[in-house]
């Protein structure tokens, strides 16, 4: 999640150090911090090498160890942010981060999605929202099998993946909030895997700028590098959108085809096997058959 806004805090203490992350706690981490750290560290250098550009900066980490103190810090912000398990703060260039025992999905995960946000934004001047997210949760790997259903589902029902809408706000309503993610992400694959020519002369131009200490305006690099406005894009990406949703659906259907072939063996097998036993049973005769003489046979006599 990505947030605007600042807040301050005190009496943190550097509980881990590196020259791609720092982590600040308010309380006594045990030595698993090093190992989640390390394996955070494996994702970023990752990450770094597939995109081709290396931050100067250190990215700091700030775990929150009681759910009284996140409130705090996130108090008077955006009602995603309240119920987030993390959150970048661009102003303060810091991450917030709720302690390990109150997260439900996969903290390392969790970590790398708001440490994608503090990247991006070391690199660009006003990246949309779609953007952020899209990079974030799809090289997070947060999405999964029932993100594509959702997205399938709001192809057909609405237009809540409209790139122009995501670029500015979150959604106001929770249950929206999924489909923001998964939305993004879908536009950010779409930009990536679609356009792969235009993908690399686009981070080519912003590497070049960050070569000069200077961040770039997102639009700048995005048109110079993919000859299309953002309107443009955001047309070819809901028609993109449209064609996935039905393919999809027909790959759903015949999956489910295919998973029911031996349901529907099976009950065709039942109703023949009762056609059978409801058909009469034929009567066998108990006499010998009488079997024809043929003419000419050995041992028959003239009887003239």
């Amino acid at each position: 999640m990505l947030l605007l806004f600042g807040s301050g805090i005190h009496a943190y203490q550097r509980v881990y150090s590196s020259e791609l992350i720092s982590i600040y706690s308010t309380t006594h981490q045990s030595a698993s911090i090093h190992k989640l750290a390390s394996m955070l560290e494996e994702r970023i250098g990752e990450l770094q090498m597939d995109i081709g550009i290396y931050p100067r900066q250190t990215a700091e980490f700030y775990l929150i160890s009681t759910e009284a103190e996140y409130q705090k810090i996130s108090k008077g912000k955006a009602e995603i942010v309240e119920f987030s398990d993390a959150f970048y703060s661009a102003r303060e260039e810091r991450i917030y981060v709720r302690g390990a025992e109150a997260v439900h999905q996969n903290y390392l995960k969790i970590l790398l999605h708001e440490y994608i946000h503090w990247y991006l934004d070391q690199l660009f001047i006003d990246a949309p929202l779609w953007f952020h997210e899209g990079m974030a949760t799809y090289h997070g790997n947060q999405l999964s099998y029932d993100s594509y259903l959702l997205y399938i589902r709001e192809s057909f029902l609405g237009d809540k993946g409209n790139l122009y809408r995501m670029s500015y706000q979150y959604p106001a309503s929770r249950e929206d909030w999924p489909q923001f993610y998964y939305s993004s992400a879908m536009a950010l694959r779409f930009m990536q895997n679609k356009h792969p020519k235009a993908w690399q002369d686009f981070w080519e131009i912003v590497a070049e700028s960050h070569k000069q200490v200077q961040r770039i305006r997102f639009n700048q690099a995005f048109t110079k590098s993919y000859g299309l406005s953002l309107w443009d894009f955001h047309q070819a990406y809901e028609r993109y959108s449209k064609r996935q949703s039905y393919l999809y659906l027909v790959i759903g259907i015949n999956s489910l085809i295919f998973l029911s072939m031996p349901v529907i063996m099976l009950l065709v097998a039942r109703k023949r096997r009762k056609r059978m036993l409801m058909l009469p049973d034929i009567e066998e005769s108990g006499e010998e058959p009488i079997l024809p003489v043929q003419e000419g046979e050995p041992g028959d006599k003239d009887p003239n």
